[in-house]
């Protein structure tokens, strides 16, 4: 859904096609506030709030004390994709059979998977958790091995959990911490607490491919909302359908969203949690790469505004830390009675072994400074990624600018089929995800999502070029 435009970003788009279509020289000095101002009649206010914007999407540069300057277009950022309007009603959700492809593609040694969102074991203390391994005393491997930890988890665990996220949540206690195997399972066991087949749930507008499938799998129906690549759900839209839809859920990935890259704003967060709250709409949280954040400060979680435990907050190590091990978590606040049968049911417990050699890391400490080095990482490759897609892509081209996560929500010119663009660069040994799956309806069947938490090399710089070169050259017969 096409909101107005406020007049500042209505100035810097003017200003961005003008510098595209040379009407600038590159690297020339911009005419400076005041000049803009006279040339233009806006206020110097919405003038200086234009080229800020200018520079965030990194077409400008500002240098001190000398003005603005345009940005070498090998440097410069695409622009963003625009929010699609859907039909905003609740949908039953059915999935290409090419889902279970990609899934088989996440374990094929033979195929660069660029359409993953998983750090490379080179970026995770690997050898560090594998000395921790080593370290478990003997005595302790029966328990570990042959018996089961408490049902809400190793408390060692549950400890190590509530310093992390004390800077955030510091109202949490132990005994409100569940662990899960995974945050799949968590989200899977909040949906669940909430919904009886039937029901309808919001959701983001693209969402994860296999969120979407767990929300098939129980017979749900979805209705998707307009999602900003910026700001995240569109709250208009929101208030639109609370006044006219029953909603059982709200499902939720407000820091580094899954494929869109955003932090929800602090004000919007508030908003939505009101909202919910008002209409005793209970929502589930995906915050699993809330601490990939590319910023100075952890993004704050809409639990972190919860007063009346309506908010089941969920994540996990898997992005952060040791996705092998499938150690999630989940914060169920008034639902935990449920969720604590549902997940004795479903599993019983979670394998005591990796959640205490999560805990073994963790008491060590080192893991803040793992997190930093691994956003600087995460951070760099960005940034390496967008200038090869700069470099190569055709400039019709649209991409996300990720406040933090690992992926890009990629625009292909008009009529390019992502899911044909797939097939083919797949028997070149490259796996993309087709955003076709990320929807319902036919908004992104010109869409791709590239993932940048492996390594950034030689061959993954050419598998850039090779996706280009499909774009550019699609097969006839299938394009």
């Amino acid at each position: 859904m096409k909101r107005a435009k406020f007049r500042y970003k209505a100035l810097a788009d003017q200003l961005q096609n003008q510098i595209e279509n040379g009407g600038f020289t590159l690297s020339e000095k911009l005419p400076s506030l005041r000049v803009l101002c006279q040339q233009t009649g806006f206020s110097m206010t919405t003038v200086f709030q234009a080229y800020v914007e200018l520079e965030k999407r990194g077409v400008i540069i500002s240098r001190q004390r000398s003005g603005y300057f345009i940005r070498p277009r090998s440097e410069r950022l695409r622009m963003a994709p625009d929010m699609t309007c859907s039909d905003m009603v609740p949908q039953k959700i059915n999935l290409d059979d090419m889902i279970h492809q990609l899934t088989e593609d996440l374990g094929n040694p033979s195929l660069l998977k660029l359409g993953a969102i998983s750090v490379a074991p080179a970026h995770l203390p690997v050898e560090q958790l594998h000395r921790h391994l080593k370290a478990i005393p003997k005595t302790r491997i029966p328990e570990l091995i042959a018996g089961y930890v408490h049902p809400l988890g190793d408390p060692g665990l549950r400890r190590q959990i509530l310093r992390l996220i004390f800077a955030y949540l510091p109202e949490i206690t132990e005994a409100d911490i569940l662990l899960t195997n995974g945050c799949t399972e968590a989200l899977s066991l909040g949906i669940r607490a909430v919904t009886s087949p039937g029901d309808t749930i919001l959701v983001e507008s693209p969402a994860d491919p296999w969120l979407r499938q767990a929300i098939r799998d129980l017979k749900l129906y979805a209705l998707e909302v307009p999602t900003h690549p910026e700001t995240g759900m569109d709250l208009h839209s929101v208030e639109q359908i609370l006044a006219r839809e029953t909603v059982a859920a709200c499902i939720v990935n407000p820091n580094c969203q899954n494929p869109l890259g955003f932090i929800m704003p602090d004000d919007h967060k508030k908003t939505l949690v009101d909202l919910m709250e008002k209409n005793s709409i209970p929502i589930i949280e995906n915050d699993v790469s809330g601490d990939l954040h590319f910023g100075e400060i952890r993004p704050r979680p809409l639990k972190s505004l919860d007063t009346k435990g309506t908010v089941i907050y969920c994540s996990s190590f898997s992005k952060t830390l040791a996705p092998g091990l499938r150690v999630g978590w989940m914060i169920p606040g008034r639902f935990k009675d449920k969720i604590c049968r549902m997940k004795l049911n479903a599993s019983l417990v979670s394998p005591a072994l990796n959640q205490a050699l999560i805990a073994a890391y963790l008491k060590e400490g080192r893991f803040p400074r793992h997190l930093r080095r691994l956003r600087t990482v995460l951070r760099v490759q960005y940034q390496y990624c967008a200038a090869a897609i700069n470099a190569s892509f055709p400039k019709t081209v649209k991409m996300t600018r990720p406040a933090g996560g690992q992926s890009l929500w990629i625009e292909l010119p008009p009529r390019t089929d992502g899911r044909q663009i797939y097939k083919q660069v797949r028997s070149k040994g490259i796996s993309v995800l087709p955003g076709f799956l990320c929807t319902s309806f036919s908004a992104f069947d010109n869409f791709i999502r590239i993932g940048y938490g492996g390594v950034w090399d030689e061959e993954t710089k050419k598998a850039i070029k090779t996706i280009a070169g499909v774009i550019r050259q699609p097969d006839p017969d299938g394009l």
